[in-house]
């Protein structure tokens, strides 16, 4: 059934391409996303500033999250036509993840496409190192088609993730660029920061006087249709021991559809806060984030914040997943294994904040508040023009632009 699937798919993808391919390229950006209705992160900072200083280009949005069951793979089949069809009609086509159709094709050779990923640094394993693990594609997909092909562009963090995304992407390191920046690191500087901060507290209602806790774990399952929250970090136990001068911001993964009820008890201490779009927003009001083994730690690492981190299923979760580092030595904060620890080390006070700055000056080779800027500049306008989106750039080259661009930290 599965083999029909796939089929079906790439089927869908190339009727739409071929349609496409008989008009002319247009001078138009893409931004396309296979895991979200709207779009966020990277997408919608490159989105905004185009809109503020392009408003002449046209932009087209992809943005289709998979269902379950029959209605799901119609929509997956109408969206795969939909794809193939401006794939073949975009001159800048860009993704921020896994994205099937610009495999299955063979792309026109005056498209530029650009994958500006959703994660900064290489910390849980992705696309072609995977396929001994439980989670992402398998042997079955791999043999069909060609995952993470056809990209002129990658942006990455810093060169020294670079090597780790060339594996999972099977691509040549030149493909791999930092001296843009990650866009979505944007929020994170500049004078718009006060204005959200103080927007995000009257939102949610968050009491002056009290620290805030950001907890956002990562997703459990081997799938995103399937993805679940885990329930390991008990809420009471933290209200009893920090609910008289803290407050919890609980930020599910965006792939998780199921809500964590807050019970009654709770109200005045938990706050629920998925329903937030952009996750590096809330950082700007917490002071200090739980989590397992979610990517956000790279952008919160920017914040010279402490970070802790939450890990009961660590054995399994390496067996699911697996890490590019080793992750008890590697990240940033402690690990523990229970509630009660997180409680005393929080209420102990006594945090690390050399660790993680460190953290954050071995995964940015740029951090400014301009790197959607620069890749407006450097990828999307000299792609609608026709011309190379960048010359290959060989590791020591790529590093050499660190200093034209700077590497701002807080």
């Amino acid at each position: 059934m599965r083999h029909l699937v796939i089929a079906v798919r790439i089927a869908a993808v190339r009727l739409g391409f071929a349609f496409g391919s008989l008009l002319p390229l247009q001078r138009r950006v893409v931004l396309a996303t296979s895991h979200s209705s709207t779009l966020g992160g990277n997408l919608a900072f490159i989105d905004e500033e185009l809109r503020r200083r392009h408003p002449a280009i046209r932009i087209v949005v992809i943005a289709h999250r998979p269902a379950r069951g029959v209605r799901g793979r119609v929509s997956a089949l109408v969206a795969a036509l939909s794809a193939g069809y401006q794939l073949a009609r975009a001159r800048v086509f860009v993704v921020d993840d896994y994205f099937f159709p610009i495999y299955v094709v063979d792309k026109r050779p005056d498209t530029t496409i650009a994958q500006t990923w959703h994660a900064s640094g290489a910390f849980k394993k992705i696309g072609y190192s995977v396929l001994d693990k439980s989670f992402g594609a398998d042997e079955l997909l791999t043999s069909r088609v060609a995952i993470h092909s056809n990209y002129d562009i990658c942006l990455v963090a810093s060169q020294s993730a670079a090597p780790h995304y060339a594996e999972a992407f099977r691509q040549p390191l030149g493909r791999f660029v930092s001296r843009l920046g990650i866009p979505r690191t944007d929020v994170l500087f500049g004078d718009r920061v006060p204005q959200m901060k103080e927007a995000i507290r009257r939102r949610y209602v968050i009491p002056e006087g009290r620290k805030v806790i950001l907890y956002a774990p990562t997703f459990r399952g081997d799938s995103v249709i399937n993805a679940r929250t885990p329930e390991d970090l008990d809420l009471r136990t933290l209200q009893q021991g920090l609910g008289q001068d803290h407050i919890i911001l609980l930020r599910l993964h965006p792939f998780v559809r199921e809500r964590t009820r807050i019970g009654a008890d709770l109200q005045g201490f938990a706050i629920d806060v998925s329903d937030y779009p952009d996750i590096n927003e809330l950082m700007l009001v917490s002071d200090l984030l739980v989590t397992d083994y979610s990517s956000a730690i790279y952008e919160y690492s920017l914040l010279g914040r402490p970070m802790i981190f939450f890990a009961p299923d660590h054995e399994a979760y390496e067996r699911e997943r697996g890490f590019y580092f080793d992750y008890r030595t590697g990240v940033p904060g402690p690990v523990f294994e229970t509630t009660q620890q997180v409680v005393d080390y929080i209420r102990a006070g006594e945090f690390d904040a050399d660790r993680v700055r460190a953290f954050a000056l071995a995964s940015f080779d740029v951090a400014d508040g301009r790197s959607s800027s620069r890749f407006v500049d450097e990828v999307v306008v000299p792609g609608l023009a026709g011309r190379p989106v960048l010359p290959a750039e060989t590791r020591e080259g790529d590093l050499a632009g660190r200093s034209e661009a700077g590497t701002a930290l807080h």
